[in-house]
């Protein structure tokens, strides 16, 4: 059984270690050799994820997928969940714990290619064409 819940500050390095692991897997083909090396100066600057409200999924006690917002939750830094886990459900089960318990009005995010389906099924809608910055593609998208 999957449990969700929000991390200790502690298990923050679990976080990042899962959701660089699973970019790697699945987001190759939305960056070159600069945004892999952006990716992994942002998930390294503790100082930076320290700010984020992260929270985990765990299949009992292997974490398997995270959900990481900012200002006040209105965007999503990381959301990650282990390749062998997809579409079983945990990251909308992931979503929906962390609105149940910090509601927002609205919330944004910067899509892999390989997400924007997931993110449209979760109410996000693209609100511009694919951008790229320091080797980094993504698509801008919002949820009302």
């Amino acid at each position: 059984m999957i449990v969700n819940r929000r991390l200790e500050q502690l298990e923050y390095e679990n976080a990042v270690t899962l959701s660089l692991e699973v970019y790697l897997q699945c987001g190759e083909e939305d960056f070159d050799e600069q945004g892999l090396e952006s990716f992994k100066s942002f998930v390294n600057d503790k100082e930076v994820v320290n700010r984020l409200v992260i929270y985990g999924a765990f299949d009992g006690d292997n974490l398997v997928g995270v959900l990481a917002t900012k200002n006040e939750g209105e965007h999503i830094s990381l959301f990650f969940i282990k390749k062998e886990y997809h579409r079983k459900g945990i990251g909308r089960k992931l979503f929906d714990a962390l609105i149940g318990d910090d509601p927002v009005s609205g919330m944004t995010v910067n899509s892999s290619s390989y997400a924007v389906p997931f993110y449209r099924s979760l109410g996000f809608r693209e609100v511009k064409e694919p951008q790229v910055t320091n080797g980094l593609r993504y698509v801008p998208m919002k949820r009302e």
